[in-house]
């Protein structure tokens, strides 16, 4: 089996460039590993903007011209963005162990 060092690709955020360096030796043994864990790593990059916007924004935007309240359009691009995501770890066989999750319950 080959094994992948490649650098992460330069566009991806500084988190997806950790997982990057995390899931590549581990992982990846083929070019299409590769390139579906670069996908992935786009699409959560992608999310955590449009989380980003939200929480500066708000959960809710108003029309200019009547004033009606909507969900801020960017909630529905987030959950398709974060489910590309999940959907592109799960083809990998990996696990979502979120950031500061205590370890007794990750093991």
């Amino acid at each position: 089996m080959e094994s992948y060092e490649y650098e992460p690709p330069g566009h991806l955020s500084d988190r997806s460039k950790a997982l990057w360096a995390e899931v590549v030796p581990r992982r990846v043994d083929h070019p299409e590993t590769l390139a579906l864990l670069r996908v992935a790593l786009e699409a959560l990059d992608l999310a955590d903007k449009c989380r980003a916007t939200i929480q500066k924004e708000g959960l809710t935007t108003k029309t200019v011209g009547s004033g009606n309240v909507h969900r801020h359009p960017l909630l529905a691009t987030e959950r398709e963005y974060r489910a590309q995501f999940f959907a592109g770890w799960k083809a990998l066989n990996l696990n979502w162990v979120p950031p500061n999750f205590p370890p007794a319950l990750t093991q």
